[in-house]
């Protein structure tokens, strides 16, 4: 590409910065690419739990042993066989298989956040004490793996903070332990401060400072010693930033592994994730750009972004569904940026003209059913690119990564953050092909 004065001038553009849009410039950029990330605000990756998960088992028996669940890719396999609409359906056999590659790659850029990815889930325990598979999760998860404590798990509250119900998780934990998981206990603890009403980013910051992750430490050995604990689980405020080891500190003064739980919003542990991976784009050269690409024209044509004009060859739309705006709803549902149709799902049929349709007719009753609304986004081939309502692809240097891709409710179905990544991961290396 002829460098052109004024410009921004790169071989890969990608839309959106959450986990799928980082992990699609990255994956470009390692390729050899020029990258640069437009994107107007943080979006869903900050509110996410801190692990990935990739798929449920859909063939599963809900009292089978722990031991028996299946490696990520094959519980994405297995989804996929049932749900031809699902994003890892659309990828095909080749690109699924491709899930593991994906996600070894996620754990290398995230290195000093993300604990890499084993040959088995890990069975990690939420806030309301349910226990979910994890292909990966941060570091200061990962003592908390339902598979790996070894001896009884103590499950530890601050005394007087209610945002966390100690004997709540410990009873649902407990479960799980005629399954194969651990001995489970409860025990509170008084706050290393003076400060009951913190909230969740205000406790991990003051777990940062010297001696604040060493007294809590200190203060969890009399309750696990009496349970003879193997390991200690407390909520998910661990500290902010990952440089201030505020986990091993505590694990080194309670003299045993130390864990956090997964995290409802809002979520410390995703904002440690969202920072890492700004951080990462920042450290591998990618060239950031705020603003908004509505209205974008089309991959090789300049676009003006937040004041900055990009030109590249090839673009990826990751820019989420409805949080991170990728997905709108304007009396029918639109997508932004560049106008692409929208497809949504109901029962047996689909179709751009479900998605014309008012947002509440496209919900049900039941909660617990699938709902057409949050399922809708744009349809994908095999190689990521967007189509039209006859199944051609809108433009050949176009490619989509994320949640913007419809067929799958990422916050209910288990395989958000997995589809982030595989679709992300691919998109970039197809993207740094097509930009060459």
């Amino acid at each position: 590409m002829t460098p052109t004065p004024g410009l921004l001038e790169v071989d890969v553009l990608v839309i959106g910065a959450g986990m799928a849009g980082a992990m699609a410039a990255l994956a470009a950029r390692d390729a050899g690419a020029t990258v640069a990330v437009a994107s107007r605000a943080p979006g869903a990756t900050a509110l996410s739990s801190g692990a990935v998960g990739v798929a449920p088992d859909p063939t599963a028996s809900p009292d089978e042993p722990l031991a028996w669940l299946r490696a990520p890719v094959e519980a994405a396999r297995r989804l996929a066989a049932r749900r031809p609409d699902h994003p890892y359906a659309a990828v095909g056999v080749a690109g699924l298989w491709r899930l593991g590659e994906a996600l070894r790659f996620a754990a290398r850029q995230l290195e000093p956040l993300l604990a890499p990815p084993l040959e088995r889930p890990r069975l990690l325990a939420t806030p309301a004490g349910n226990a979910v598979r994890a292909a990966l999760c941060q570091r200061s998860m990962d003592a908390g793996d339902l598979l790996a404590v070894r001896g009884p798990l103590l499950v530890c509250g601050f005394a007087g903070h209610l945002a966390f119900d100690a004997a709540l998780v410990a009873a649902g934990l407990a479960r799980y332990t005629p399954r194969g998981g651990p001995e489970v206990g409860d025990a509170e603890v008084a706050l290393p401060f003076d400060d009951p009403a913190a909230r969740p980013h205000e406790l991990a910051r003051a777990l940062e400072p010297p001696g604040a992750a060493e007294r809590l430490g200190e203060a969890l050995r009399i309750p696990a010693g009496a349970l003879g604990a193997g390991a200690i689980l407390l909520p998910p405020v661990l500290g902010l930033d990952p440089a201030a080891r505020v986990p091993e500190r505590i694990a080194a003064a309670a003299g045993m592994p130390v864990a956090e739980t997964l995290s409802d919003v809002p979520s410390v542990p995703g904002l440690r994730l969202h920072a890492a991976l700004e951080a990462r784009l920042r450290v591998a050269g990618v060239a950031r750009v705020t603003g908004e690409a509505a209205g974008a024209p089309a991959p090789g044509r300049a676009v003006e972004i937040g004041g900055t004009v990009v030109r590249a060859e090839t673009w990826i739309l990751a820019s989420g569904r409805f949080v991170g705006g990728g997905i709108a709803r304007r009396g029918a549902l639109v997508e932004p940026a560049l106008g692409l149709p929208v497809q949504a799902a109901e029962g047996r049929e689909a179709g751009v003209h479900l998605a014309r349709r008012p947002a509440a007719s496209l919900t049900v009753r039941d909660r617990r059913a699938p709902q057409p609304l949050l399922s809708a986004g744009l349809r994908v081939d095999a190689a990521l690119r967007p189509v039209d309502d006859r199944g051609r692809p809108v433009h050949p240097r176009l490619l989509a990564a994320g949640a913007v891709i419809g067929g799958h409710e990422q916050a209910t179905d288990g395989s958000g953050l997995g589809v982030a990544i595989l679709t992300g991961f691919l998109a970039g290396r197809a993207a740094a092909r097509r930009g060459a």
